[in-house]
């Protein structure tokens, strides 16, 4: 269904890369409760064709990572699909697992009466929606740094799982985003086995190294917070030569997308000064900006968070205009890079 893109990469200008992490509830039900969450993944419904519409009226291409087990048409159809038990992955708190998560709390029977868990509908519309990309955020949220333990068959089992579900679509992973943004060695080469051309890695700054998520301080988040508004950790742009790679392209974030904060609205014109900062220099020095956000953080204040997006877009075209950015999805990035050998 996707042709591949094989246009030679031209350098001027540089390039707008977005990735999208979309997992409704199976990214955050170790981390909040339905009750507590249910308002933002309501608001995917709404929000995501909004933003699919603004990437066609602009031509903006991007890439949506999407969890495998929201790609379901029903639970009956998911649970035909879970592995056995000894191919799920393990982790020190076996709580964070999604296979656990099916077991301990009542899943719905389909998106109709489930929008936390399925989302199939919404993926019809990304697939039908030009330059967008259907990618790989794993089949079961899996966390490569905190499941270091298991054996490479269990993450190959996800990975086998992810492309079975994608069939179905027309389609099959050409890209991944790691969950948690958890990167290791040993997954990227199991991904190579599977056909994945592209990986999002992690902002090169250390504050952005990989770590199990109970190694995630307090400190570091808070140094993660401060840097949206202040340049601590520097650009995070990246030279084209710098992705290429003999296994997936490495094609590493720039910067989180964060929504919009009521508390924080006083400093919403310095956190989107940061981004644009960073996309003037990534097309005045020909190098990837890599934008990315979550579908749900756009779930509540939509009206605010669609607004930053435009004004986002609106200085990515001056920059289209002015120096020849443009916008490409991971997979077209690593095509691009690919012919150029």
């Amino acid at each position: 269904m996707h042709a591949r893109y094989t246009e030679r990469m031209h350098t001027d200008g540089g390039y707008l890369v977005i990735s999208l992490d979309f997992e409704l509830h199976w990214g955050m039900f170790d981390k909040v409760r339905i009750g507590e969450y249910g308002d933002h993944y309501r608001g995917v419904v709404k929000v995501l064709p909004e933003m699919l519409a603004t990437f066609t009226e602009h031509d903006i291409h991007a890439t949506w990572a999407t969890v495998g087990m929201l790609m379901a048409d029903s639970k009956h159809e998911l649970t035909r699909l879970l592995p056995r038990e000894s191919l799920r992955p393990r982790y020190n708190d076996n709580r964070i697992s999604a296979y656990h998560h099916i077991d301990a709390t009542h899943i719905g029977d389909s998106e109709k009466d489930d929008p936390y868990h399925f989302a199939p509908s919404l993926v019809r519309e990304i697939v039908r929606t030009p330059g967008q990309e259907l990618a790989s955020h794993t089949f079961s949220h899996y966390y490569c740094v905190d499941g270091a333990n298991n054996h490479p068959s269990v993450f190959e089992t996800d990975l086998a799982l992810q492309s079975h579900i994608m069939h179905k679509f027309d389609t099959h992973p050409s890209s991944i985003v790691f969950p948690r943004n958890q990167v290791t060695d040993a997954a990227i080469v199991s991904c190579a086995k599977y056909g994945i051309t592209a990986y999002r890695g992690t902002e090169q700054h250390r504050m952005y190294q990989p770590r199990r998520d109970d190694r995630q301080s307090f400190v570091l988040r808070g140094m993660r917070l401060l840097d949206a508004y202040v340049n601590l950790s520097g650009h995070n742009t990246t030279p084209l030569h710098h992705t290429a790679t003999a296994g997936p392209h490495n094609i590493p974030a720039s910067r989180f997308l964060r929504p919009y904060s009521r508390r924080l609205r006083m400093l919403e014109h310095r956190r989107l000064r940061r981004i644009k900062d960073s996309m003037t220099y990534a097309a005045k020095h020909n190098e990837i900006f890599h934008l990315w956000w979550h579908p749900h953080n756009f779930g509540t204040h939509r009206k605010e968070n669609m607004s930053n997006l435009h004004d986002l877009i609106a200085h990515y075209n001056i920059l289209k205009e002015t120096y020849g950015m443009r916008s490409r999805n991971m997979r077209e990035i690593a095509s691009a890079i690919d012919a150029t050998r």
